[in-house]
């Protein structure tokens, strides 16, 4: 069971007795997470339904005309605090289920939202690219091509690296995700105008994004005979 299939898994039975459910739940702190937000979403909804109307609800909506000017103050007060709370339901119910169930989901909310990381005017030292990649336990035995940006970044089962590739086609972006595994060899897809391959590594997988089939198709071997695993 990955991420994603821990958080279908959440939606559909969260109190479920799973044992690979709630290894999870223990081990990786994304699941941790997600299953934290649920319960508390949970909560809310149910503290929510729990809402005991005033006895004089219903005398002081037919006889809103006649009631004194506390009373309907009262009732506005009490309109007031429900619809809020209401509101913060709705938000958050579209909020919770807005969050990526795919990997590629994942893939083109982070593109699209790191679309402006600041590159650099000269290519970055190897020394530092492996540096970066040393931290997920990863080795780089090559060159990598005309590195403009390199960090860590969130990935769908933990944290990885975020790095864009500058070549003469145009921009390359990578996403090396060491703790998410695909249930295929190879995933294509679209993210906007540009094309976007999830690829199977002996350990995790990558994501690359390009305007093009062949500027994937060039970076691909390069990553894939370059980096190794510690």
């Amino acid at each position: 069971m990955n991420y994603f299939e821990f958080k279908q898994q959440l939606l559909k039975d969260s109190y479920t007795k799973d044992e690979e459910f709630h290894r999870l739940r223990k081990e990786d702190l994304r699941c941790a997470k997600a299953y934290e937000e649920a319960m508390e979403f949970e909560k809310t909804l149910k503290n929510a339904l729990q809402i005991k109307a005033p006895d004089n609800l219903k005398d002081s909506i037919i006889l809103r005309q006649t009631t004194n000017q506390k009373e309907t103050l009262s009732f506005k007060n009490y309109a007031m605090a429900a619809s809020l709370l209401l509101s913060f339901i709705f938000a958050s119910f579209f909020w919770y289920n807005s969050q990526p169930n795919t990997v590629e989901e994942y893939i083109s909310r982070a593109f699209i939202d790191e679309s402006n990381v600041p590159l650099s005017a000269e290519p970055i030292e190897f020394a530092e690219i492996k540096s970066v990649f040393a931290d997920f336990k990863t080795g780089v035995s090559g060159d990598l091509g005309r590195v403009v940006f390199i960090h860590n970044c969130h990935t769908p089962n933990g944290t990885g690296v975020h790095m864009v590739v500058s070549t003469n086609q145009g921009l390359v972006t990578v996403y090396y995700m060491p703790r998410t595994n695909l249930d295929q060899k190879r995933v294509e897809f679209d993210i906007d105008h540009s094309k976007a391959s999830l690829v199977a590594m002996e350990k995790g997988s990558i994501a690359i994004i390009a305007d093009t089939e062949q500027q994937l198709a060039s970076i691909e071997p390069v990553l894939q005979n370059n980096l190794y695993f510690l």
